[in-house]
């Protein structure tokens, strides 16, 4: 550590089974067509980078009208996307994605969260917390047990 920089507690990565109780939500300005092979084309807005502006700017474009990419997904990406509905966890998914193909569960697992990861990369979805079944509005379980924080449950990480 330096002394001109501060240090800041890095937040912890979710655990795997954590990741996998997320709930996957599509993005609102995401939009969606089914091509005749079965195929799904998404569509989806893409951000200028602020220095691109400003060349353009100076260039004399003027304001540059909203860009949106696309990204033609195959049967295997359209089917996971289909069960995206927002209500449905990475666990569900995966698991329905394992009956489909017969695979074994790891094996979906991997393939689900891999996909739904690059979808996240790109903005085209986003992850929610799942509430734990049972536990009451202010996220403590019922009987008045509290619940161990990820701190608790990992070893301690030495660092140099």
């Amino acid at each position: 550590m330096g002394w001109l920089t501060k240090d800041r507690a890095t937040p912890l990565p979710p655990t795997r089974g954590e990741a996998l109780d997320c709930i996957p939500v599509k993005n609102r300005y995401v939009r969606e067509e089914r091509l005749e092979n079965g195929d799904v084309l998404v569509r989806y807005p893409v951000t200028v980078r602020p220095w691109m502006g400003v060349l353009a700017r100076w260039l004399g474009a003027g304001a540059a009208p909203p860009r949106t990419a696309k990204l033609q997904l195959d049967r295997l990406g359209s089917g996971v996307w289909a069960m995206l509905d927002g209500q449905t966890s990475l666990r569900r998914i995966a698991a329905a994605f394992a009956e489909t193909h017969r695979l074994e569960r790891k094996e979906a697992e991997v393939a689900v969260t891999q996909f739904v990861r690059q979808l996240g990369r790109r903005g085209l979805i986003g992850l929610r917390r799942d509430s734990t079944p049972g536990c009451r509005r202010d996220g403590s379980p019922p009987g008045g047990r509290q619940h161990t924080s990820r701190e608790e449950r990992r070893p301690p990480v030495k660092r140099p």
